[in-house]
């Protein structure tokens, strides 16, 4: 068996299980260097100042909601849709604080 490379002259004659070992060595290396290369890429990605600014939302009574609070009221949002199956709008929300329960 002879593997050629495309684009090139270079061919590997495939003789014995070690020239397929190295072969299949070289590949899975090759395979872990693309992931290494696309995981910097996405760590560079990921220190844009863009991506890490946290956005706040401000309700018409003067409630004002983080990302958590946000997903809340969208889940609730979705439940009350699929229950009712009526257009409405969210004019507030109140915020339950944890530690007051106790």
């Amino acid at each position: 068996m002879m593997v050629l490379f495309e684009g090139s002259s270079f061919h590997w004659d495939i003789n014995n299980f070690g020239d397929a070992a190295l072969l299949s060595l070289l590949c899975v290396l090759m395979v872990f260097v693309v992931l290494a290369v696309i995981t910097l890429i996405l760590m560079g990605l990921n220190h844009i100042r863009a991506l890490d600014v946290k956005e706040t939302v401000t309700m018409q009574d003067g409630t004002v909601l983080d990302e958590d609070a946000i997903a809340a009221v969208l889940v609730a949002s979705i439940d009350y849709r699929k229950s009712t199956k009526e257009d409405f709008k969210v004019v507030s929300c109140k915020l339950i604080d944890e530690e007051k329960k106790k």
